[in-house]
């Protein structure tokens, strides 16, 4: 699904100023944008939250859309403690769990996630199976992954990079590095707060 992006009068309504002051901003540099071809600025979801925080202005609601993370993870105990690190910045992303590489690619195919936190060493289908299976298809190919392993995988990690992952932790984790490169990969860290 295409990136959302907002019109003068959209970040307008958000900043409650005139189109003219928004265009004025764009004109001026201090808002990234592009041009339609028929000449209207469009502005993406992730520079209208970088010029809003560095304006220091609030992040309206419509712009907390939720990141959708499926934490795959045979470790029941380690995919909820994935899961509650997320749920920590629970206006910008809402993780769910699954087990195994079959359930995790059944859910994808019901609803795409934004990213995938993938752990390679699993039961029935392991995560560079997964990997594979999501980058072949134009459908998920665009799903961000990042591969997690406690084990010694049988592959190099120059494999992963190969299958397709996007970034790759050892366990243990280190749980604020982990959400924080899941921002980087969505273009959301001017929504994260990294307090939390």
């Amino acid at each position: 699904m295409p990136e959302r992006t907002f019109t003068t009068h959209d970040i307008a309504r958000f900043c409650d100023v005139y189109p003219s002051s928004v265009s004025n901003w764009i004109n001026s540099g201090r808002i990234k944008s592009y041009q339609t071809p028929g000449g209207h600025h469009r502005v993406s979801r992730a520079d209208l939250l970088d010029f809003l925080t560095r304006q220091n202005m609030p992040i309206p609601a419509e712009l907390k859309t939720l990141a959708r993370v499926l934490v795959v993870d045979d470790d029941e105990e380690m995919a909820r403690v994935i899961e509650k690190a997320f749920a920590r910045h629970g206006g910008v992303f809402e993780a769910e769990v699954c087990g195994d590489g079959i359930e995790a690619l059944i859910r994808i195919g019901q609803e795409p996630p934004a990213l995938v936190i993938l752990d390679i060493v699993l039961p029935k289908m392991d995560g560079i199976q997964v990997c594979r299976v999501l980058k072949a298809k134009p459908e998920t190919r665009g799903i961000k992954i990042v591969a997690v392993t406690g084990k010694k995988p049988p592959f190099s990690e120059r494999k992963l990079e190969e299958a397709g992952i996007d970034a790759f932790f050892r366990k243990p984790l280190d749980l604020a590095e982990l959400v924080s490169k899941s921002a980087e990969l969505l273009r959301l860290e001017a929504a994260l707060d990294v307090s939390k």
